[in-house]
This record gives C-alpha cells, sequence and structure tokens, in this order.
C-alpha cells in the first residue's frame, strides 16, 4: 500500500488495514464515500469535528495538515485499487 496513503491513515487510528478493509467493504456494497466517512466518524474519534459533506475539500485540507500531496495520493489510490481488480 502507498506510504503517503498510510501516512495519513495511521493518524486516524483504528489500524490502517482495517479502515481500508471498511473502505472496500463499503465501496463493493455501494455505500457512497460520504456515508462510509459519517459512518466511520461515528466511531472513530479522530474524524470527528471534520466537515465530512465535502469530502474533497477535507481531503485536501487533511492532505495538507499532514504534508502529503493530494495529487499524487489519489493516483496512489486510483493505482492500488487498479491492482485489486
Amino acid at each position: 500500500m502507498a506510504n503517503s496513503l498510510m501516512s495519513i491513515l495511521s493518524g486516524f487510528g483504528g489500524g490502517n488495514n482495517n479502515i481500508m478493509m471498511q473502505a472496500l467493504g463499503a465501496m463493493m456494497r455501494g455505500e457512497s464515500p460520504q456515508t462510509f466517512m459519517q459512518n466511520l466518524a461515528r466511531t472513530n474519534p479522530a474524524l470527528q469535528g471534520l466537515d465530512l459533506t465535502n469530502i474533497n475539500a477535507t481531503a485536501q485540507k487533511v492532505c495538507k495538515d499532514h504534508g502529503v500531496d493530494a495529487d499524487k495520493l489519489t493516483a496512489e489510490i486510483k493505482q492500488t485499487i487498479g491492482n485489486m481488480k
């Protein structure tokens, strides 16, 4: 998995793989990213207080706060998902 993705996820606790597996499960169920993040925030205090209605803007802010290039991270995630197919 991409190092920048792990860097971001490590700030949210719950285990990086756990969050990724939950995300993959939500994707397979057809759950929207907003619904997934809102459900995740209910059980993850690190996500509470983030504006989860505008996921793109919030993702940009979180990346900036963690010193991660958002475009690079997006490319890494797309590549990782592409490799799973």
